[in-house]
C-alpha cells in the first residue's frame, strides 16, 4: 500500500512539474494588425475602390439637394402671392423633399458601411492567416493585437516586420 502511495505522489509530482514547464515555455508575440492592413497594397486598393463608390453615391444625393434647393427658392419667391392652401401643399412637398434627402443620406451610409465590410473581409482574412501561419512557424501560442490598446509586456515578441516580409510588403 505504501509503495502504491509513493508511485502515486511520484507520478502526480512528475505531472505537475511536466504541465508547468510547458506552461512556462508557451510564447507570446503582439501585433498592430491595424498597421499591418494598411500597409497591405490590397488595403489603399480597396481604399480607392470605396472613395469612387462614396464619390457616385454623393452624386446621386447631391441631385436630390438641388431639386430641394430650387424647390425652396421657387417657394420663398412665390410665397408672398400663394393662396394659404398651395403654401400648405408647397411646404408639405418641401418637408417630403428634406425627408427623402435625410433618407438617402441613410441608405448611402448602410450602403457604404456594406461595400466597406465586402472589401476589407478578404485583406483581413489575408493577413489574420499570414500572422497565424508566423505564429505556428515560430512556435507561438498566443498573439495579442497591440492596436487594441491591449496590455503589452517587453517580453512579448513584434511580429510585424515578420508578417509585413511574409505578406510581401517593404
Amino acid at each position: 500500500m505504501l509503495k502504491n502511495c509513493t508511485i502515486a505522489l511520484f507520478l502526480f509530482a512528475f505531472i505537475t512539474i511536466s504541465a508547468t514547464r510547458s506552461y512556462a515555455q508557451a510564447k507570446i508575440a503582439y501585433i498592430n494588425m491595424q498597421q499591418l492592413v494598411t500597409s497591405m497594397p490590397e488595403a489603399k486598393r480597396a481604399y480607392d475602390t470605396l472613395q469612387v463608390y462614396q464619390g457616385e453615391l454623393a452624386k446621386d444625393g447631391q441631385a436630390l439637394i438641388t431639386e430641394f434647393e430650387q424647390m425652396a427658392a421657387k417657394f420663398q419667391a412665390d410665397e408672398p402671392t400663394l393662396k394659404p392652401d398651395i403654401k400648405e401643399i408647397r411646404m408639405k412637398q418641401l418637408e417630403t423633399a428634406k425627408a427623402n434627402i435625410e433618407e438617402y443620406r441613410g441608405r448611402m451610409e448602410q450602403k457604404l458601411a456594406a461595400r466597406e465590410q465586402e472589401l476589407s473581409a478578404p485583406i483581413l482574412a489575408k493577413a489574420k492567416k499570414a500572422v497565424s501561419d508566423l505564429a505556428a512557424e515560430k512556435g507561438i501560442v498566443c498573439v495579442l493585437d497591440s492596436s487594441k490598446e491591449s496590455v503589452v509586456t517587453a517580453t512579448c515578441e513584434d511580429l510585424l516586420s515578420a508578417a509585413k516580409q511574409k505578406l510581401g510588403i517593404k
